[in-house]
């Protein structure tokens, strides 16, 4: 009868302690998929102001985007105010990503020391 208790005792520590493993591993993978999707998200942000900022210089240039692609390559003046008020909206952008950078170091920066454990 002890050997039963024991070897019960035994199966329930090796149960113990596989869960303890495993439930780490799971904390690792959310932390992984955590900050990867921190960085797919900071990419994009930035692939998406790369792009606005070659239609901003277009723009600025009288282009439009939406003529160039329908094969209408004529320019348009561009007056000072709408010069201003397309470079502040770059600049608001710009505020954008930087704010971004900033969470995504954070994120980083925690990942890191989280996987240096």
């Amino acid at each position: 009868m002890n050997y039963l208790i024991g070897f019960i005792f035994v199966v329930l520590v090796a149960i113990i302690l596989r869960q303890q493993y495993q439930f780490g591993k799971m904390r690792q993978s959310a932390r992984f998929m955590s900050y990867y999707s921190k960085l797919n998200e900071n990419a994009k942000l930035h692939a998406k102001f790369q792009a606005n900022t070659a239609e901003m210089l277009l723009r600025m240039q009288g282009y439009d985007v939406e003529r160039i692609i329908n094969g209408d390559n004529s320019q348009r003046v561009i007056n000072s105010m709408e010069k201003e008020s397309i470079l502040k909206e770059h600049d608001a952008n710009k505020k954008k990503i930087d704010e971004a950078d900033q969470v995504f170091e954070e994120v980083k920066a925690k990942y890191e020391s989280e996987v240096m454990q």
